[in-house]
């Protein structure tokens, strides 16, 4: 797959749990190159512009496969919206009832967004050894958001009281 690929992939797939830009696949390819664990041409049938194919080494495999067993490393959690409510006796209530305000309108945009998501994973990964980790992944984001939902109208009745 060529970067852009990829990066179209994942906003399918994951578009809550992984995003990287541009800026930051591109380095990281040439970085993966670099190191031996992907290899990469140009394909000079993509029309104008000769798109670079990357595709995974054998090595590259092996190191994938080998993370893959690690143990998981826990979260960097970072909300700024709860960082904002830490602080929030210097913005005033009514500021801080409009960033909740717009914090719910993303949450409920995002959920819908997940169910283009889950609409993909059921066509495009269907019958796939991917699909139930694929779903899984769904479920998470799907849950963590309601979530979020959930908490976003319980502090809008607490700031509104």
């Amino acid at each position: 797959m060529s970067g852009y690929d990829l990066k179209q992939k994942f906003a399918k797939v994951s578009p809550f749990h992984w995003s990287e830009s541009n800026a930051q696949i591109y380095p990281i390819l040439k970085k993966l190159e670099q190191d031996g664990l992907v290899s990469s041409k140009l394909d000079a049938s993509s029309g104008g512009r000769n798109r670079r194919i990357y595709v995974i080494t054998s090595e590259g495999l092996e190191k994938l496969e080998f993370w893959l067993t690690q143990p998981i490393e826990p979260a960097q959690y970072r909300e700024e919206i709860l960082l904002k409510l830490t602080m929030a006796e210097h913005a005033g209530p009514e500021v801080t009832l409009h960033h909740v305000e717009e914090y719910y309108a993303q949450v409920q945009v995002q959920l819908k967004t997940l169910e283009t998501t889950a609409g993909y994973i059921k066509t495009a990964h269907a019958g796939r050894d991917d699909q139930k980790y694929l779903e899984a992944t769904y479920q998470f984001a799907k849950l963590n958001l309601e979530a979020k939902k959930q908490w976003c109208q319980q502090t809008l009745k607490l700031l509104q009281s």
